[in-house]
């Protein structure tokens, strides 16, 4: 006479060793995230974050623009904010600043000639440090301090 196992205790069984099979692999992610990541450092997306701040490292070929004096660059934050836009103003200062129009909300371009301008058309341009220079904007762009450090860019940049 053969042996039958109830349903039931089969699909015990299977819930058992199911559940075990995840929590091992839920513990080996979150291992391998602890060793990862270096005290004070953390990542919002593909951004570094170190101490509260964004982090650029120069050194990789995609903050490279920032190595040459007036060139600028777009940093994504989330896909709800707007781009936060990062110029290198001289050898030694970097601005970053909300790459929004304060005239009429249109996105800023990135710099040419030293200039960054409102691609609305209207006539609106920056500086490089976000200051208003011919309108119709009234206003600067909003900024956020930034420093460079040792080839890294540091944005203080409300991440909350």
């Amino acid at each position: 006479m053969k042996n039958v196992i109830p349903d039931d205790l089969l699909n015990r069984r299977k819930f058992l060793f199911d559940s075990a099979r995840l929590l091992v692999m839920i513990s080996s992610v979150s291992a391998l995230a602890c060793a990862c990541k270096k005290e004070g450092e953390n990542r919002l997306g593909e951004l570094a974050i170190e101490h509260g701040r964004i982090v650029l490292d120069l050194n990789e070929s995609r903050y490279q623009p920032l190595n040459t004096i007036g060139n600028g660059l777009k940093i994504e934050i989330t896909r709800q904010e707007k781009p936060l836009l990062v110029t290198r103003v001289s050898a030694t200062q970097v601005a970053a600043f909300s790459s929004q129009c304060t005239h009429a909300g249109y996105e800023i371009l990135l710099p040419e000639q030293g200039v960054l301008t409102c691609s609305s058309g209207h006539g609106g341009a920056f500086s490089l440090t976000g200051q208003l220079l011919s309108g119709p904007p009234k206003s600067n762009l909003p900024s956020y301090p930034a420093q460079l450090i040792a080839n890294r860019v540091h944005i203080a940049y409300p991440l909350s």
